[in-house]
């Protein structure tokens, strides 16, 4: 069995033009360590006692059960089983009940919260709690979640709700809200986008553009591979992560590469007719490595380049055989989201 029971992050030994060596150091084995965190973001200890995150270089700050994380006027990006991501926006808290990898779970409290999850291994498990409603993931995907009124909405993947002792299966385009009268089921659009959309989605870019490096000067031979990790990226300053088995696509559409199959990035396949020569997948990479396409998605986001590599993504998210499962189908049309990478804090 696949397990991923370590959350890895890489500290820098040496640093140079050249190329830069990373030297793995596991840090932590819990979820909740604070990766970016931009204007007023605080840490709330169960006293009430807060304290301002300011993370500094190679410094990792990590959300311990019982503290709550909050915002003001700011934004923070939160590592939870590998792979997944909690984004948060302004105004916005959540308390963090259990920070085990098997068992990940955080209370939103206010604001709104978005868990964008590349890959989730078997014995990796995320519970959301809003309200009186238990959110459990059951698949990788993009997940939105808010506190007032409470509400669930799955762009992609899959999410089992338990609310009152019912249970209700959210697939893509899924929603629920609650109301004087209960959770109501519903359909949004997701093409419809806001501040936090638009930034978990530049977000997505950053971290697939850090693995590129990242992956490449990393040995798959290196034991912490054994599952999916956590790198920390010098370059960027921020971790990044790296896929348990093969490549993944974020359900924004960008690429994940492991060790083994970043190389296709650095050396792309020669095209030959008539079936001579290296053949293609038709989608970038050599024939040897799979294509990764899921059969059901129609959620595509726009490309986003970096010098190294072409991160853009045409058709829906894919996963390797690491994860829980496939995106799940789902009603709504397919969402293109416009916009790429950009610095600064843009709405």
């Amino acid at each position: 069995m696949r397990l991923a029971k370590s959350l890895v992050i890489a500290s820098v030994a040496a640093v140079s033009l050249a190329g830069g060596a990373f030297a793995q150091n596991a840090i932590s084995a819990k979820a909740g360590m604070i990766n970016v965190a931009e204007g007023d973001v605080f840490l709330v200890d169960a006293k009430g006692a807060e304290k301002q995150v300011q993370p500094k270089p190679s410094e990792f700050v990590d959300i311990k059960e019982g503290q709550t994380l909050k915002t003001t006027e700011g934004r923070v990006e939160v590592l939870l089983t590998p792979g997944a991501f909690l984004r948060m926006a302004d105004n916005s808290s959540f308390k963090m009940f259990s920070n085990r990898l098997s068992d990940v779970r955080v209370d939103v409290q206010s604001g709104v919260v978005m868990v964008e999850a590349a890959e989730l291994l078997e014995d990796n498990h995320i519970t959301v709690l809003t309200k009186d409603a238990i959110v459990t993931l059951t698949k990788a995907g993009l997940y939105r979640f808010e506190a007032e009124p409470a509400g669930v909405r799955v762009y992609m993947g899959e999410a089992v709700v338990e609310q009152n002792g019912q249970k209700t299966t959210l697939k893509g385009g899924r929603e629920l809200v609650a109301s004087a009268a209960g959770w109501t089921p519903g359909k949004f659009d997701v093409k419809e986008t806001d501040p936090l959309f638009r930034w978990a989605k530049r977000r997505s870019g950053y971290i697939a553009m850090a693995n590129v490096s990242a992956a490449r000067q990393t040995s798959p031979r290196n034991g912490f591979l054994g599952s999916g990790s956590w790198l920390y990226n010098p370059y960027f300053g921020f971790a990044t992560f790296i896929p348990y088995s093969d490549t993944l696509r974020s359900p924004f559409g960008f690429y994940y590469y492991t060790p083994s199959t970043v190389m296709a990035v650095y050396y792309p396949p020669v095209y030959g007719g008539g079936g001579g020569g290296r053949g293609s997948s038709g989608n970038g990479f050599s024939a040897s490595m799979a294509g990764h396409n899921a059969s059901g998605s129609s959620f595509s986001a726009a490309p986003m380049t970096s010098s190294a590599s072409s991160m853009g993504s045409s058709s829906g998210i894919s996963h390797g055989s690491g994860s829980v499962a496939a995106a799940a189908s789902g009603g709504g049309g397919g969402a293109s989201v416009g916009g790429g990478a950009s610095s600064g804090r843009g709405r």
